[in-house]
């Protein structure tokens, strides 16, 4: 789903019986579009906000994560419960590179850096 003018409107027509949760990863688009189609604040989050979320979005993070989350994590990849998709892997010489594919904001998948 592209971001930009109109997210809303592109959502509503994906989910034209209404959208019940979001989750904002990268600035605050996803979860003002979420409120403008309706969704309950304490039904979006955002890891990306700042400290100052849009209208009552509850802020997110590592801060707030269980003390086993990443054991719990990791046990469902091991067990194929969770899958993690990589986009591409990059030797540590071609970080640069690896940081430019990330920072263009299309990238569906993990980018990994081998060491």
């Amino acid at each position: 789903m592209p971001y930009g003018a109109g997210l809303a409107d592109r959502v509503r027509a994906l989910a034209p019986g209404g959208v019940s949760a979001a989750t904002d990863l990268f600035g605050t688009e996803a979860a003002e579009a979420a409120l403008a189609l309706g969704v309950a604040p304490e039904r979006i989050s955002t890891i990306a906000a700042g400290p100052n979320p849009p209208g009552g979005v509850r802020a997110t993070g590592a801060f707030d994560a269980a003390p086993d989350a990443m054991g719990q994590i990791t046990d469902a990849i091991l067990a194929d419960e969770l899958t993690v998709p990589i986009a591409v892997r990059f030797p540590v010489g071609k970080i640069r590179d690896a940081v430019a594919l990330q920072a263009g904001r299309h990238v569906h998948g993990k980018v990994v850096v081998t060491l």
